[in-house]
């Protein structure tokens, strides 16, 4: 049987505008040390996950990491979406399922392209976020910015507001965001929903919405949709969010109707000993444990 093929790359750049806190594109190599770590525990090509009295059979998967995209355009943020895209779109064009690392929000705007490009059907994306990320423009951070990826999304003629789930956006935010998502038709569950229904329906319910009549679902995961006291190095934490557990069990659920994942907004600058790192970390794994018990399960 073939193996699943999983491809790591690093998109290590950030506009130095999440709340005026550069660092997060030290964050792909910061994750892997955390990931380095967990990974010394495998045996026999076997990873023991004791929260859930598993093992993961990594003997099941290819993985390859494809470094860091170190030589991009660091002058033109634009061009450098478009070489980071680039990038992706190899990974892609291999055979790998991409598991981007962030960055901040913005080389998000990088992994719809690429997906963009390699598909000729409709895109569902799940957003788990504090955030919203629609805006329109902003004069300091631009059209491509991390506050606006999920705006600059819906403007692709394939990619339908109806197929768009956010998860995990709360706190107090411009009514302009309020009409757009009454108008465009995006879903949004708060913490509070999770909390209320529970994180197995949500997932359920973002993949019924994010797939429904689409070729492939891009999930984009900010370390922000957890609650502030999970994740303290990230780039606009907020208080209320989701606990690591909901995260987790979303992440594994979606996992197997996956085409890109990417993990953003880690901040190592803003971190302590690395400790958001290490939640990074872990949440990628709950992602190959998700595909690793859909494979075991057909």
């Amino acid at each position: 049987m073939d193996k699943i093929k999983l491809g790591i790359l690093g998109l290590n750049y950030d506009t130095e505008a999440g709340r005026g806190w550069p660092g997060a594109r030290y964050a792909p190599d910061s994750i892997r040390r955390a990931l380095s770590g967990i990974m010394n525990r495998v045996e026999d090509g076997y990873l023991f996950d004791v929260c859930n009295n598993k093992l993961i059979n990594l003997n099941q998967f290819e993985i390859k990491d494809f470094g860091n995209t170190d030589q991009i355009c660091h002058y033109s943020h634009v061009q450098a979406l478009k070489e980071m895209s680039e990038c992706i779109q190899k990974v892609i064009s291999s055979g790998f399922i991409p598991i981007l690392l962030g960055g901040d929000h913005s080389v998000t705007n990088a992994g719809f392209d690429a997906l963009y490009q390699a598909t000729k059907g409709k895109i569902g994306i799940i957003d788990f976020d504090a955030h919203l990320d629609l805006k329109f423009d902003s004069p300091v951070q631009g059209k491509y910015s991390g506050s606006s990826e999920i705006r600059r999304a819906v403007e692709r003629e394939r990619i339908s507001a109806k197929n768009v789930v956010e998860i995990g956006p709360r706190g107090f935010n411009y009514p302009e965001h309020y009409h757009f998502i009454k108008e465009s038709g995006i879903t949004i569950f708060s913490p509070k929903e999770v909390y209320e229904k529970g994180a197995k329906e949500i997932a359920r319910k973002a993949l019924e919405i994010a797939g429904n009549g689409t070729e492939a679902i891009y999930v984009t995961v900010d370390i922000d949709s957890l609650d502030m006291a999970y994740a303290l190095g990230s780039g606009g934490q907020e208080p209320a969010g989701l606990n690591h557990f909901q995260l987790a069990e979303m992440i594994r659920i979606i996992a197997p109707k996956t085409a890109v994942i990417d993990y953003v907004e880690v901040n190592p600058m803003t971190d302590h000993r690395e400790l958001t790192s290490h939640v990074c970390a872990n949440l990628i794994l709950e992602f190959i444990a998700g595909i690793c018990e859909s494979f075991n399960a057909e």
